[in-house]
């Protein structure tokens, strides 16, 4: 399935990031945190993302599972930069 980030309309989340079958809830300063990433190069990005997200070791494990089954790492990173320009 992958992994994306998913807009919602609640103020409380206002984004999910969908990794495989999972939901991850967002709030609104880490999805402006996460922003804030989108100039580093895509080795950087993807590891920021997964220590910023990954606030525990099942979460991480599951991201880092997601993105080592990515054949395209940069077409990974592309989709879920321009994604998250419009959350």
């Amino acid at each position: 399935m992958g992994m994306m980030f998913q807009k919602l309309s609640g103020p409380i989340y206002p984004a999910y990031l969908i990794v495989g079958e999972y939901s991850i809830a967002l709030e609104p300063e880490l999805i402006t945190s996460l922003q804030g990433m989108t100039a580093e190069d895509d080795d950087l990005f993807l590891k920021d993302l997964v220590s910023s997200i990954g606030c525990n070791r099942y979460l991480r494990e599951m991201m880092e599972a997601e993105i080592a089954k990515t054949e395209n790492k940069s077409e990974l990173v592309l989709k879920l930069r321009s994604t998250l320009k419009d959350l």
